[in-house]
């Protein structure tokens, strides 16, 4: 259930250059799209070269940017591109804003909902079917003022009455992409929802507390005491009772009977031949020092026999062959007297 974001070794899909790793070379993208990575697939200098592209051909920053958010699913909003506009270069522009668009207010979000805003997702299919579902809260158009009457009262129950409308906005948007983090085989529970409600106020807290110049170390503290929590492995006490109390025996027998151990391959047996060994001159010399008969017997007799050495026996009255097998030499022939 930890919140995990990927940082190993990646290649870009577009110029196929190789990274060590994605941080500080693949621009950070919160949108649903990149949910598994927290990275787009492009790399930064790639991007800079598609948004190049895209101001040659149309002559105008803002129509180039708002195709880069289309070409890479990122969310498009005109009031984030004049505030980084003010602040980029030409040649900065795109990065620039995909920074800006990371930013909590708009973490999550896509090109779909730049198009649910304005009306035109679905305005080529003819009208917006009644089963697509909305995210619950939504900002509102340009001009208008988020109220209370925009919050669904689910909305308000779950963080609690007292709260600015858009801070209702913020804390859902921070709690889409913590589950989206935790991945769709995690399980929600009420322990779980209490830690994602708790670090969303918390992070919210720290970004409010950092732009008024206050301290956060505290609120940081804090916070890194909530994510340790929600990332430890939650426990079933059924599960462990019943493991607790099941004897040993048991879990062997289980064992035995759902997951046998297969026969050893032949290639693995007695590898270094220290099983041999043991029992040739181990077990095998006390048996015979005890006058044991046994299976260890004739290994050891069998080893001990190619160790022993006989000599040749001669006859008494044989001395003249016995003389000639002492002064032989190596090839057999008789040595100079």
């Amino acid at each position: 259930m930890a919140i995990e974001m990927e940082s190993g070794s990646a290649v870009c899909c577009r110029c196929g250059t190789a990274y060590g790793r994605r941080k500080g070379y693949f621009p950070v993208c919160y949108a649903g799209m990149y949910r598994g990575t927290g990275y787009l697939p492009i790399c930064k200098p790639c991007v800079d070269l598609m948004y190049g592209e895209y101001l040659s051909q149309c002559g105008d920053a803002k129509r180039a940017t708002r195709q880069m958010c289309r070409k890479l699913d990122l969310y498009w909003n005109s009031q984030i591109y004049d505030s980084v506009e003010k602040k980029a270069t030409t040649r900065t522009m795109m990065t620039n804003y995909i920074q800006r668009v990371n930013n909590i207010s708009y973490a999550g979000k896509s090109y779909d909902d730049t198009l649910l805003a304005e009306g035109k997702l679905w305005a080529e299919h003819g009208a917006q079917p009644d089963s697509i579902i909305v995210s619950a809260v939504t900002e509102p158009a340009d001009g208008d003022s988020l109220s209370l009457d925009d919050i669904p009262k689910e909305v308000i129950e779950f963080w609690g009455p007292g709260y600015p409308p858009e801070t209702y906005l913020e804390l859902e948007q921070r709690l889409q992409y913590y589950r989206g983090q935790m991945g769709d085989d995690a399980k929600a529970d009420l322990g779980t929802d209490t830690l994602l409600r708790q670090i969303a106020m918390m992070e919210i807290d720290i970004n409010r507390a950092r732009a008024d110049g206050r301290s956060v170390d505290k609120m940081v503290n804090s916070l890194n005491s909530l994510l340790s929590s929600l990332n430890k492995p939650q426990k079933n006490a059924a599960v462990d009772s019943a493991v607790a109390n099941t004897p040993f025996g048991v879990w062997i027998k289980r064992w035995e009977d759902e997951r046998p151990l297969p026969e050893m391959d032949e290639s693995m047996k007695d590898v270094d031949g220290i099983t041999k060994y043991v029992l040739t001159w181990v077990f095998g010399h006390m048996a015979k020092m005890l006058k044991i008969k046994n299976l260890r017997t004739p290994l050891y007799d069998d080893a001990v026999a190619k160790l022993r050495v006989e000599h040749p026996e001669y006859d008494d009255e044989d001395d003249e062959t016995l003389l000639y097998d002492l002064f032989q030499d190596g090839d057999g022939n008789a040595g100079e007297s």
